[in-house]
């Protein structure tokens, strides 16, 4: 986009370089499980009880482990799609946090940074519902837990205060209001509102509507904006018997690809009449599992039935 071709094969050729060895060093090519370097890192605060030193090639198998690495595109072909089926299984399963305490299904069992990638993760590698089932999880612990608590900001940490053990040996470094890389906001965004933008297009001139309705049925709306550089990009979806309702706002000078959930143009009504190209709704295409079309600046009400 800026121009700098030799800057941007210079950073593409450490990428390649980073995310080889990488493969080679943290991945087991037999159970394809991310696996230790033995490197202990930093700890904030006394380690458990019972802690042993990691050694290199101890398994690690973490939501994090494999969350990261997916969000950010650094598994390679061979390792990609199990990596993608280890975190579902991770998040499925019943997991045993560093003090020995098993956590249910569906907990966030994350550190600071593997937080803010683990629905990211799971919703572009098509677990849906596994990311729905981790926002819907009120139990210890999930991001609302400090809701049913009380909180009305986002805590640094996700033991900041427990019911089982209070405050903890944490007060030397807690924060409760610490938005930072603990939030779902973002995924809430880019895929339950499926606002995002097109990276070929800065500024939002272009952009993508890509909402992901709950595929559990078990929140039935949602809806929010975003305020571009042109203007407020709008988006909502409802859960109706056998339908879902969108309504979307395209600023005035950009335009949007959309993209719905249906198996065929058929399903998808505009204002309640079939949608065809107008002069506001044009390239309309289908995958088999997806409705494509371009909208020009306005308003939208679409209805998608089953």
């Amino acid at each position: 986009i800026l121009g700098r071709e030799q800057d941007a094969a210079r950073y593409r050729q450490r990428y390649e370089e980073r995310k080889a060895y990488f493969n080679e060093n943290y991945v087991d090519p037999e159970t394809f499980q991310t696996v230790h370097s033995g490197y202990e890192g930093r700890m904030f605060g006394p380690p458990p009880a019972g802690y042993q030193a990691p050694k290199p090639g101890d398994p690690v198998d973490t939501q994090a482990s494999y969350a990261i690495p997916l969000n950010f595109g650094i598994f390679n072909e061979t390792y990609a799609k199990p990596a993608t089926e280890r975190l579902a299984q991770t998040v499925r399963r019943e997991n045993t946090d560093d003090t020995g305490a098993a956590r249910p299904p569906y907990s966030l069992m994350t550190g600071f940074i593997g937080t803010a990638s683990i629905n990211h993760a799971l919703s572009g590698s098509g677990y849906d519902a596994e990311a729905y089932r981790l926002l819907r999880q009120r139990d210890y612990p999930s991001w609302l837990y400090p809701v049913v608590n009380g909180a009305t900001t986002i805590w640094e940490r996700l033991n900041s205060y427990t019911v089982e053990d209070g405050f903890g040996g944490n007060n030397s470094m807690n924060s409760f209001n610490h938005y930072s890389f603990g939030a779902v906001a973002s995924w809430m965004y880019n895929h339950s509102l499926g606002i995002r933008r097109d990276p070929g297009h800065p500024g939002f001139k272009e952009f993508i509507l890509a909402p992901t309705p709950d595929p559990d049925n078990e929140l039935q709306f949602a809806r929010g904006y975003y305020d571009s550089p042109y203007g407020r990009i709008a988006s909502s979806w409802t859960q109706q018997p056998g339908a879902v309702d969108y309504e979307f706002t395209v600023p005035a000078n950009t335009t949007a690809t959309l993209i719905l959930q249906a198996e065929s143009p058929k399903q998808v009504t505009e204002s309640g009449r079939r949608i065809k190209r107008s002069e506001g709704i044009t390239d309309i295409s289908d995958t088999g599992n997806q409705v494509r079309m371009r909208l020009a600046s306005g308003t939208y009400r679409f209805r998608v039935e089953d």
